[in-house]
């Protein structure tokens, strides 16, 4: 068994696989979603805990269950589950799970990249108790915004759509930071 992604849900899919006696190999590119985060939250055990802390436990974790971690990408996935790697190594398989996670696509408005992960969020349930009752403001890049804006409602007062300061992809580059919040120093986070 082949898994390809090595994130929390990878790792644990190769962690039960290696427990049922099954031979895993997991192939990381090594660019996890969360990794601009310095904290993650809402994972029973470890909340507070870096991305890379825990990406390290369950790399340990699944190593001692004779897992075997490859680091690298797959290039192509050949007819009888040949799984060829970037380096040219080749992995054969009689079965494959490609978990290969998400990937943001930010806006190019500038500074976004730069505070993405840091104080421009992306999951209110991982990050939003930490900035519980200060001003949010809300990224309207896409038609869901508004649903999003309604939901920070109950993390912060200062986060209603009459108060919220809305960035919209229509809106000229020159738009970051927010201007408008009902706090004078603006947000202090940015969905």
């Amino acid at each position: 068994m082949v898994v390809v992604g090595a994130g929390a849900a990878e790792l644990s899919t190769a962690l039960v696989l290696a427990r049922a006696r099954r031979r895993v190999a997991v192939v990381d590119a090594g660019e996890p979603r969360n990794a601009p985060a310095a904290h993650m939250h809402g994972f029973l055990s470890r909340d507070g805990m870096s991305p890379a802390d825990l990406l390290a436990v369950g790399r340990a974790e699944v190593a001692a269950y004779g897992v075997d971690l490859f680091e690298g990408r797959v290039d192509q996935i050949d007819p009888g589950f040949l799984v060829r790697l970037d380096g040219g190594a080749v992995l054969g398989a009689r079965r494959i799970v490609v978990a290969t996670g998400l990937r943001d696509e930010l806006p190019a408005i500038p500074g976004v990249r730069e505070r993405w992960g840091k104080d421009l969020l992306f999951c209110p349930y991982c990050h939003a108790y930490e900035v519980r009752d200060q001003p949010i403001g809300v990224l309207g890049t896409h038609p869901g915004a508004v649903r999003h804006a309604l939901l920070l409602r109950q993390w912060s007062h200062d986060s209603s759509s009459s108060r919220t300061p809305w960035i919209s992809a229509r809106r000229s580059a020159n738009s970051w930071p927010p201007a408008a919040s009902s706090s004078p120093t603006g947000p202090s986070s940015v969905w």
